[in-house]
């Protein structure tokens, strides 16, 4: 099966092989060996990766910017580029010119670490989940449990960010954000728990196929439901943006923060909500497959299943900054209170109710489905 690996591969062997061909035989030898081969065709992997992640991420931002332009009855950003489309950049371009002051009493290490990797575990993420067939050269057995792993690493990078930082309010707003984190990733983790037992697999290749007759939104709706609101603390937006409240908090944990290592908290923020949207098209959504009812012609096209993974993301952000224009912020106690007394519960019912469909092959809508429940 062609996958991107292979097309990055095929990018880095052809005019190599190509080059080696007019050179003396030590030289071209060396220039086709294998090892040498597979370094640059990963590469060239990485870089397709980076340059697609951070592309679809600058688009959430500007998709953001006009949705909830619309929603406060303005255009949102139009001034730089056709719509507004070069904003972003013009305000990366803005943030790379100032200049990174570092506290006198901040921690070297950390001051300049704990922003780095939270950007690049975010952006690991996207080597780990699947957009479409072909799109890794394998599947990974336990790809969403690896998921899952990196993706909490966050709470861990935040901490050390504020703590680096010399600065007791930061410190708070770390603390904060460690115990919102913490609190949402329990129920996340039993609502993902519903969606093994009734796929039958930590893969998450194998989860979209088992939604290929039936999305796992309807029979795991609360599971849906729980998985969000976790998602939304996670990601640190309305209505769980305690950790920020930029308002009463000067932006809260990373108020020492400027220049570049201020745009990679925030660009990690987006691309962290790409990898949850992502997570939520892959597990409830079908993932790159559509119903049986569609067209064929709607699904053969070439890359049809980027296109259809897609738009499923954006829908799924939309709803997200839909959330954000409509709710009000929450006190630190009540998002506690929600995700240690009512998210944990509701997951662990939700657990309950896929044993029950696993056991009785049926739906409650659809009706019975063979092969439900990984079998």
């Amino acid at each position: 099966m062609l996958s991107l690996y292979s097309v990055a591969y095929d990018l880095i062997s052809i005019p190599l092989t190509a080059i080696a061909a007019h050179l003396p035989a030590p030289l071209s030898a060396w220039l086709v060996n294998t090892t040498l081969l597979n370094v640059l065709g990963a590469l060239v992997f990485c870089a397709i990766l980076l340059g697609a992640s951070m592309i679809n991420t600058i688009m959430l931002i500007w998709f953001e910017r006009k949705m909830l332009g619309r929603f406060m009855d303005r255009r949102g950003a139009m001034h730089v580029g056709f719509a507004g489309l070069l904003q972003n950049f013009a305000d990366g371009l803005k943030l790379f010119r100032k200049n990174t002051r570092r506290p006198k009493d901040a921690d070297f290490v950390g001051f300049y670490a704990a922003p780095t990797a939270y950007m690049v575990s975010s952006l690991v993420m996207f080597a780990i989940l699947p957009v479409s067939t072909g799109w890794s050269a394998g599947a990974l057995p336990l790809s969403l449990l690896l998921a899952l792993v990196v993706f909490s690493f966050a709470p861990l990078f935040i901490f050390l960010s504020a703590w680096s930082s010399a600065n007791k309010y930061s410190l708070l707003g770390g603390m904060r954000s460690a115990a919102q984190m913490i609190a949402y990733e329990v129920p996340i983790l039993l609502a993902v728990v519903a969606v093994v037992v009734l796929s039958g697999s930590f893969d998450l290749t194998t989860i979209v196929y088992e939604q290929q007759n039936y999305w796992f939104w309807a029979p795991l709706f609360l599971a849906l439901i729980v998985f969000v609101a976790g998602m939304l603390a996670e990601m640190e937006r309305i209505p769980f943006d305690l950790p920020e409240a930029e308002a009463e908090l000067v932006e809260g944990w990373n108020t020492e923060f400027g220049g570049m290592l201020f745009a990679f908290f925030m660009l990690a923020d987006y691309v962290r909500a790409l990898v949850g949207c992502f997570l939520i098209v892959l597990l409830f959504l079908g993932g790159w497959t559509m119903p049986g009812w569609v067209p064929a012609s709607a699904t053969s096209f070439p890359l049809a299943g980027i296109f259809w993974f897609m738009l499923k993301t954006y829908l799924v952000f939309g709803v997200f900054i839909w959330i954000r224009a409509s709710l009000p912020r929450v006190r630190t106690d009540q998002l506690l209170r929600v995700g240690w007394m009512r998210m944990v519960p509701l997951s662990l019912l939700s657990i309950v109710l896929a044993v029950a469909v696993v056991l009785t092959k049926c739906l409650p809508v659809i009706g019975c489905v063979p092969g439900i429940g990984g079998g």
